[in-house]
């Protein structure tokens, strides 16, 4: 294990991200001229630099030989010395998966099947990522057209193991961790199927799936998107499979691809070898590759290159490949409009005449945490769900499958959904009757976009809201509920239904009960909880209040109303929208308090878009994100400070450049002091931070290099430390440096007084020169000590404060002596 610095090969330009975990900057290497990716590596105690760095450096050889076009191409690594590991990749441009809004079903399940081919030859060269979350899948711009790179590697080699491993993850990372990464089981050691499992939890956030996990899992799709997909069944299944507690009990990858395809309208292909048991991890097959996503700027086919697919596959495009399809660009709208859009002429032209149908093979999807006994709950599916092929025997003797005939044509399925739209209305119109209207509120608090991963089961959840409001605590079960979405209560028992039924009436009624104290004391206070559980009792009951009960919930409900649109505007990622919101807000109730922090964190939000613009140097347009907050929250604490902060960076910009244009000069001359000087005080801006912090350490070590040395004290030739009665000490000495002395100082006392310094006159010919007078040494033996301090901080001493010089008088028989 070799160290070196990372400055010596490549000019570091800004940094583009920065956690606890590591950076990543921006830089230039100096050899070939090439604009790199530096990402450092943080090493903390556990395990440490010497226990990770064997794992660190074949990991870093096996990526720079792999090449692979869903992984960053790595160009060199190392170590630092001071203790942090680096590699160097190719410098990519794009967005992560977390960063992409109004990704259709099918655009994120081809992206999940680029990144499992990647991880599939992480793990055919016996290798994991053990770090897979949204943040790490990279849709990025290539010469070949955009592709996914799996970003994140070799930050897990030095995550501490065990129950530590989740302090070494970042916060919103560490959910998508597989249980074996933080148990640490000497007994089952992780390997490549906790990738899978992160995979699969990745997978099922950015679909908004609804996961309850648990030694059975259970994955609940979106009707929107099982609206989208040919067959989301398999889908759910192999995911629900993957997310297993016990490794062994994991889908393979091979499974997980071929139900990405079959939710995709694909034949699955003929099946490879499997990935071996983590004890021997021989290579294996390429797997099938992936389309590419569409690029940003306009609709493309997405479909890998052909210069890019693995030697087996040759130049023809594989059977199981995923179809191309016509879809909007990444990061744009996602298509408005409803889900009955996709009925057209012919389906209702079909429900007039419905031609007698082939007989259908039964099918019995089993779910994962339903358990023996327990009620499943149907979904309405646009495709009916195709059985995932277990191994090529199996699809070698399925027959040829007959001439599809349109699923909407059986009458059975027809008088079935007809029967289900009128309990569904009689359903809905007893609820309105009974229930009052919610308020916007409840209905923005869990954005749809927001995906939801439960701690608990939804039983647990009911259970938790029943011992609350047992304990006299309704604010508690009204939140616990509210926590529990439609999707969770379809898979509640009957019987759990019914209690769930129940529990909600009798919220309403105490409620109801307590509305004529909570409203007041919910204005007085500001406490928003209160005023909602008021406006959610009191809604339809407006009629039969008093006038100032009346007059105060009206003045409630369009606080709470207010506080649901900044919700609205939060979920869309409005941060000016929100502030706006909120002063309005305070201009109705100036004490109301904030339970979602909304405001706090769009202005954060903001500020923090301005910071990094700062670091670029872009003040104005830095200054201009601010102007929301400055407009509506002008009294935010730092705010001002942080105005006025970017202002002066903005003013001293050109001054510190010129600055660091003159400090190689004065390197050249050999003048590290004066450059250090010129330096000292200096506050930089962000922009020229890391310029100014390398320009002063090689101040710092030239002025190491040339002042090893600490200063030499030596009296005048012949001085001798004695005087005569009355007369006035003249003591002289020179103070010299192998490059320059700072200071000189020469404290003296008398014969039993206190150490004080006397002034010092320094002679042309460089000698310091000190008279004391008899009105200080009193005929008596005077003590003194000096000290030289030379540029790089040593110290010479002409005697000590310990054991100072002694300066005598002579008595009288030496004086006629001498």
């Amino acid at each position: 294990m070799q160290f070196r610095e990372l400055t010596d090969r490549y000019q570091l330009l800004k940094i583009l991200k920065s956690t606890r975990f590591g950076t990543v900057l921006k830089a230039t290497d100096t050899r070939s001229g090439q604009t790199v990716a530096a990402k450092l590596v943080t090493v903390g105690p556990e395990p440490g630099l010497a226990a990770g760095a064997p794992d660190f450096e074949k990991l870093a050889a096996l990526l720079a030989g792999l090449r692979h076009p869903h992984l960053p191409a790595v160009l060199d690594s190392g170590f630092t010395p001071d203790g942090s590991a680096f590699l160097v990749l190719e410098l990519l441009e794009g967005k992560s998966l977390d960063l992409l809004s109004g990704l259709s079903p099918a655009r994120v399940l081809k992206i999940v099947g680029q990144a499992l081919s990647a991880l599939e030859v992480l793990a055919a060269k016996g290798a994991a990522h053990y770090n897979v979350s949204p943040d790490n899948l990279f849709v990025a711009a290539t010469p070949a057209g955009e592709q996914v790179k799996v970003l994140g590697l070799g930050t897990a080699i030095f995550r501490p193991r065990g129950a530590a491993a989740v302090s070494g993850v970042a916060p919103e990372n560490a959910r998508f961790l597989a249980p074996e990464l933080s148990a640490g089981a000497a007994d089952a050691p992780a390997d490549w199927r906790a990738d899978l499992y992160s995979l699969a939890l990745t997978t099922c956030h950015a679909l908004g799936a609804t996961v309850g996990l648990g030694d059975s899992p259970v994955v609940q799709m979106p009707l929107a998107v099982s609206f989208e997909l040919e067959s989301d069944d398999a889908l759910r299944q192999v995911l629900e499979r993957c997310l297993r507690l016990k490794p062994a009990e994991r889908a393979s990858p091979r499974e997980l691809r071929e139900a990405l395809l079959q939710a995709l309208g694909n034949q699955a292909p003929a099946p490879a070898a499997a990935l071996p048991p983590p004890a021997s991890m021989p290579q294996v097959a390429p797997p099938v590759p992936f389309p590419a996503a569409a690029a940003v700027s306009a609709p493309v086919l997405l479909s890998e290159p052909l210069a890019a697919l693995p030697p087996s596959v040759g130049s023809a495009v594989p059977a199981g490949a995923l179809p191309a399809l016509d879809m909007p660009p990444l990061g744009g709208p996602s298509p408005e409009g409803d889900v009955l859009q996709s009925v057209d002429d012919e389906v209702l032209n079909a429900l007039l005449s419905v031609p007698p149908p082939p007989p259908r093979p039964p099918q019995t999807p089993q779910r994962g945490a339903a358990g023996a006994g327990a009620k499943v709950v149907p979904f309405l599916k646009k495709k009916p769900a195709t059985p995932v092929a277990t191994g090529a025997a199996a699809a070698a003797s399925q027959p040829a499958p007959a001439p599809a005939v349109p699923w909407f044509r059986h009458p059975i399925l027809l008088g079935a959904v007809a029967g289900a739209l009128v309990l569904a209305v009689i359903a809905a119109a007893a609820w309105y009757v009974r229930r009052p209207q919610p308020s916007p509120i409840a209905a923005a608090s869990a954005p749809a976009f927001v995906p939801k991963v439960p701690t608990q089961p939804p039983v647990a959840q009911l259970e938790e809201a029943k011992l609350s409001l047992a304990q006299g605590d309704d604010l508690k079960a009204r939140r616990t509920l509210r926590a529990l979405s439609f999707g969770e209560q379809g898979l509640l028992p009957p019987a759990s239904c019914r209690q769930l039924g129940a529990l909600q009436e009798a919220l309403v009624r105490i409620g109801l009960e307590r509305l004529p104290a909570d409203l007041p004391a919910g204005l007085k206070t500001g406490d928003l909880e209160l005023l909602r559980n008021a406006v959610e009792a009191g809604s339809g009951q407006e009629a039969g209040m008093a006038p100032d009960l009346r007059a105060g919930f009206d003045r409630a409900r369009g606080i709470v109303d207010s506080y649901g649109q900044a919700l609205v505007a939060a979920a869309q990622g409005n941060r000016s929208q929100v502030l706006e919101r909120f002063a309005n807000l305070h201009s109705l109730l100036p004490k109301m308090s904030d339970p979602e922090d909304l405001r706090a964190k769009a202005a954060a939000s903001l500020e923090a878009e301005a910071d990094g613009l700062v670091k670029e140097a872009k003040y104005d347009q830095a200054l201009a994100r601010l102007e929301p907050v400055e407009r509506t929250w002008p009294d935010r604490p730092g705010l001002k400070d942080r105005v006025a902060k970017y202002r002066a960076y903005q003013q001293n910009e050109n001054r510190q450049e010129t600055l660091l244009a003159a400090l190689p000069g004065i390197e050249r001359h050999k003048k590290p002091a004066d450059g250090l000087e010129a330096l000292s005080g200096v506050e930089p801006t962000p922009h020229l931070a890391p310029r100014f912090a390398e320009a002063r350490q090689r101040l710092q070590d030239q002025l190491a290099q040339l002042d090893k040395e600490p200063p030499q004290l030596v009296l005048r030739d012949g001085f001798l430390l004695e005087y005569s009665r009355g007369t006035v000490v003249e003591l002289s000495f020179r103070a010299t440096d192998d490059y320059q002395v700072k200071s000189v100082k020469l404290l003296a006392r008398p014969q039993g007084g206190k150490m004080r310094e006397l002034p010092l006159q320094k002679t042309r010919t460089g000698y310091y020169t000190v008279e004391i007078p008899p009105s200080f040494h009193q005929n008596e033996t005077v003590e003194f000590y000096g000290v030289a301090t030379d540029l790089s901080g040593h110290e010479g001493y002409l005697g000590s404060r310990d054991k100072p010089l002694q300066i005598k008088r002579r008595q009288g028989f030496e004086r006629l002596i001498r």
